[in-house]
C-alpha cells in the first residue's frame, strides 16, 4: 500500500475508537468503501481489546463482502461479546458462506436473541438441508414467539430445497 494509503487508513481505523457511536459507524463506512485494501488491516483487529471496534470491524467486513475474511469471521463468531458475535454472524449471512454451516448451526443456542436469528437466516441464505434438523430443534426450545415464527420461516425456506 502507498505510505498515503496507509496514512488515510490509519486515520480511518483510529476512527473506530472514537466515543461517539456516530463517529465510530461513520469511520466504518469509509473503511469499507476501500474494500479488499483495507482488508490487511482490518483483520487483526478482529481481535482488539476494545468490543467495540471489533463489531465495527466485523460490520466492515459484512460491507466489503470478500470470502477471504470468512475464517475470521467464524472465529469471530465465539466472541465473548454478544454484539459481536452478532455482527460477525451477520456478515457471513451477507457472504452467504456456506463454510458458515457449523458455526450458524452452533449459534442457534447463542443466549442473544439476535445472535439465535442471524444465525437461522443464515441456515436459509445457503440452503444446506443439514441445518433443518439443528433448525427443528432450535424452534422447539425457543421461547420468544417472534424469534420462534422467524425461524418457522427459516426452515420453511430451508425445506423448499430440501
Amino acid at each position: 500500500m502507498p505510505s498515503s494509503e496507509t496514512n488515510d487508513i490509519a486515520v480511518l481505523i483510529a476512527g473506530l475508537y472514537n466515543p461517539e457511536k456516530k463517529q465510530r459507524a461513520m469511520y466504518t463506512q469509509k473503511i469499507a468503501e476501500l474494500g479488499n485494501k483495507a482488508l490487511p488491516v482490518l483483520i487483526p483487529l478482529l481481535q482488539d481489546h476494545d468490543w467495540r471496534v471489533r463489531y465495527r470491524v466485523a460490520e466492515a467486513l459484512s460491507m466489503i463482502q470478500s470470502d477471504d475474511s470468512v475464517p475470521d469471521l467464524i472465529q469471530t463468531c465465539h466472541d465473548e461479546k454478544d454484539h459481536v458475535r452478532y455482527m460477525a454472524a451477520k456478515a457471513l449471512w451477507a457472504l452467504k458462506s456456506n463454510d458458515a454451516l457449523d458455526t450458524w448451526i452452533q449459534l442457534l443456542g447463542d443466549e442473544h436473541p439476535y445472535t439465535r436469528g442471524i444465525a437461522s437466516d443464515g441456515l436459509a441464505v445457503i440452503h444446506d438441508n443439514r441445518g433443518i434438523t439443528p433448525l427443528k430443534t432450535a424452534i422447539s426450545l425457543e421461547e420468544i414467539p417472534e424469534l420462534k415464527e422467524r425461524m418457522i420461516q427459516n426452515l420453511n425456506l430451508l425445506k423448499k430445497t430440501d
